[in-house]
């Protein structure tokens, strides 16, 4: 038996389930965190865009609700 809790709960399947939902998350924001980033980097040349606008509000908005899922799944952990 281990001394450290985290390495006894590897083979717990509630666990891996909470692995597999962060590691899903994380590669979520990385792909909105891009898509926006590129989305800015086009409204910062075509300000007066207002579907771009409202793109970059959306993705905001996903963003946000992702890193709130994200803590919320890694809360789990600590």
């Amino acid at each position: 038996m281990s001394m450290n809790f985290l390495d006894d709960t590897n083979d717990w399947p509630e666990y891996q389930i909470i692995k597999n939902d962060i590691h899903r998350l994380e590669k979520e924001h990385l792909e909105f965190s891009k898509e926006l980033q590129e989305a800015e980097s086009t409204l910062r040349v075509d300000i007066v865009n207002a579907e771009l606008k409202a793109k970059v509000n959306q993705l905001k908005k996903k963003l946000k609700k992702i890193e709130k899922r994200l803590n919320e799944s890694l809360n789990l952990f600590r």
